[in-house]
This record gives structure tokens, sequence and C-alpha cells, in this order.
């Protein structure tokens, strides 16, 4: 793994590069499948993680009402890896970034990494297709 998942921190003060050099490490990490981790599996849980962050945002007390349905993406992750939708990189990303998820800001901060990630990944599969 390029990535140390120690270096992605969602919790306020962020670091300056982490949607940057630390999300362009993960990306590269879960580039590297190129039969899992197929770009559709892998927006599935970005767009499901970006709903919650909108909903959340629109009304910061749902939050608690929420976070059980947010960390369950967690279960939702291990059904892919179990059917070879995506690999235990990724998984070991993803579920860093639910684990560090404890209120509307930090769900925020996660899905602006995994939106960054994403970016950097799709730069990785054309660079290399």
């Amino acid at each position: 793994m390029n990535v140390n998942l120690k270096d992605i921190q969602l919790q306020a003060p962020l670091q300056a590069n982490i949607f940057s050099d630390i999300a362009a490490r993960a990306a590269e990490d879960i580039s590297q499948n190129k039969e899992q981790n197929k770009a559709s599996q892998i927006r599935k849980f970005y767009d499901e993680l970006a709903m919650w962050d909108e909903k959340i945002h629109r009304n910061k007390a749902e939050y608690d009402k929420s976070a059980p349905f947010i960390h369950m993406l967690k279960a939702k992750v291990a059904y892919a890896k179990g059917r070879g939708n995506v690999d235990a990189n990724f998984v070991a990303i993803f579920n860093h970034l639910i684990d560090q998820i404890s209120d509307p800001q930090s769900l925020r901060h996660a899905k602006l990494f995994f939106e960054a990630m994403l970016g950097y990944r799709k730069a990785y599969e054309t660079k290399n297709s």
C-alpha cells in the first residue's frame, strides 16, 4: 500500500496535503487492481456517502439519527468485497474513512477525500490505458 492509513486524518485541522498528495497515493492503491475496483463500483459508494453528506448538510440535527446508516456502509463494502467487486486496498481505505466519521464536519471531510481520490483514480486509469 502506497498510502499510510494513519496519514488519512479527517479531524480538523486538516493536513494541507490531505486532498492532494495523500488522496493521490490512496488512488494509486485502488487503481492497481484493474479487475476489481471498477469505476462503477467505487462510484456507488461515493454516491451514497455524498447523499448522506447532503442530507446532514441541510440539517445537522439529522447526524445522530443517520450515523448508524453511514457506518453501515462498511457492511456494504464488505459485501462488495465478498462478491469480488472491490479489493482489500479499497476496503481498508474506505473503512478507515468511515471509522473517522463522528460529526457532520468529519463526514464532509470523508466525502471530500473520497472525491479527490476518485479524481486521481480517473487520472491513473486514463494514464494506464
